[in-house]
């Protein structure tokens, strides 16, 4: 490990591959206010000024509908080799935003992406854009195992009573982590969750379940905020966040 990858921590983007896109990328914009672009077959998602997420057509390949979360590294090659290291996997890159991107697994096999960007922002999330991300995991001694070796992140001590913890760079959180909670379908295989900022948590999740979204978790209290989960009109898995003023810069 290197100083480079202690700065492998920034939310830099977030991919959507649905059997749906034109159908979830108007759901998203009720619901976070977006304005969609289309370039190259790609949905371009922006908010508060700035492109925040894309949206494409799922292929065989991309398996069900679903988010990818995607961390900004200052050295991608570097970074890539540091995941082979720590037994991860680098699969095809991809292009992401106005970033190289590389696609990759940790240790426990759980898909997420790295990207370059000159682009870094330590700002209160705007709604509508990427706050958080959360891994949600079954074993979780590999996957502090992994992320620190690979890019140098510490984890807190577990709190709640579903023992969620917080990734943390250079003493800042940034995400988080989480057991498999038991009210999650045992079939459900471990993944990144994507966490998009909004203003008002009761006023989204209404907004979200009139415009075809699933509710599966009502806004809930947690140590950052009030969250509520979701599948988006083609059964992509999401969480709103409000977050608490003292979570508010990422």
């Amino acid at each position: 490990m290197t100083d480079a990858f202690q700065t492998a921590a920034g939310l830099g983007w977030a991919s959507l591959a649905s059997t749906d896109s034109h159908t979830v990328a108007s759901f998203y914009g009720a619901v976070l206010g977006w304005a969609i672009t289309e370039t190259d077959g790609r949905l371009i998602a922006s908010a508060a000024g700035a492109q925040v997420a894309d949206i494409t057509v799922a292929t065989e390949a991309d398996g069900p509908s679903g988010w990818l979360i995607h961390f900004d590294v200052d050295d991608l090659d570097a970074a890539l080799t540091a995941v082979s290291k720590a037994a991860g996997a680098v699969l095809p890159s991809v292009t992401g935003g106005s970033a190289e991107t590389a696609v990759v697994t940790d240790a426990n096999g759980t898909r997420f992406a790295l990207r370059t960007s000159a682009t870094r922002h330590r700002a209160r999330p705007a709604h509508g854009t990427l706050a958080w991300g959360e891994l949600i995991t079954d074993d979780v001694d590999t996957s502090a195992a992994f992320y620190r070796g690979a890019f140098g992140w510490g984890l807190t001590e577990p709190s709640g009573p579903l023992g969620r913890r917080e990734w943390q760079s250079h003493g800042r959180s940034f995400a988080g982590l989480l057991p498999r909670p038991p009210a999650m379908p045992a079939g459900t295989p471990a993944y990144w969750d994507i966490y998009f900022a909004v203003d008002d948590i009761e006023a989204a999740a209404t907004v979200a379940t009139e415009h075809g979204g699933i509710r599966l978790m009502p806004p809930t209290p947690i140590e950052i905020g009030t969250i509520a989960v979701f599948l988006d009109p083609a059964g992509a898995i999401f969480t709103l966040v409000q977050l608490t003023p003292e979570e508010a810069v990422a």
